[in-house]
């Protein structure tokens, strides 16, 4: 399973504006939900935040990924923020976040949510990825970095 063809370069945000965890959380939700009107954003929220009441998203290495299943949507929604400032996201290793990917799934998908999951997780324990997208400038710079490393390691 591939991320870079998720990636879309309007929802991505470079650098976030917020300096906290729910803040992030919904400047993210913003980019897809300005874009895309079948996202409800009160109900995409709540399931969003809810999710990080029963175990915080921020799985080490400067990295969290929000994400939740949501009933109304037919599609996966992908945003990426990254902060200018380390953001307290309660990281498993109690380490500031930089990079934020937030996914939405549709309910039913519960086997892609798994596996973008693991695939992201994988992705970003890699030193040099996250190094390569900490130097993005912009969207176009996130999506080759993305696309290069899974050319170089998924083909």
């Amino acid at each position: 399973m591939r991320i870079s063809p998720y990636l879309d370069k309007d929802c991505i945000k470079i650098p976030l504006e917020n300096e906290k965890k729910h803040h992030i959380i919904q400047e993210l939700l913003d980019l897809i939900t300005e874009k895309y009107d079948e996202v409800d954003q009160e109900i995409t929220l709540q399931s969003l935040l809810e999710r990080e009441k029963i175990e915080t998203t921020g799985i080490g290495e400067n990295v969290a990924i929000p994400h939740a299943r949501i009933k109304k949507i037919q599609k996966v929604y992908f945003a990426f923020g990254i902060a200018q400032k380390g953001v307290e996201f309660d990281s498993l290793d109690q380490r500031p976040v930089r990079l934020v990917f937030l996914i939405l799934c549709p309910e039913k998908k519960v086997n892609t949510q798994i596996g973008l999951l693991a695939r992201l997780s994988r992705f970003v324990h890699d030193k040099r990825l996250r190094k390569k997208l900490l130097k993005c400038q912009n969207s176009q710079d996130v999506i080759r970095v993305f696309t290069k490393y899974e050319d170089k390691h998924f083909s």
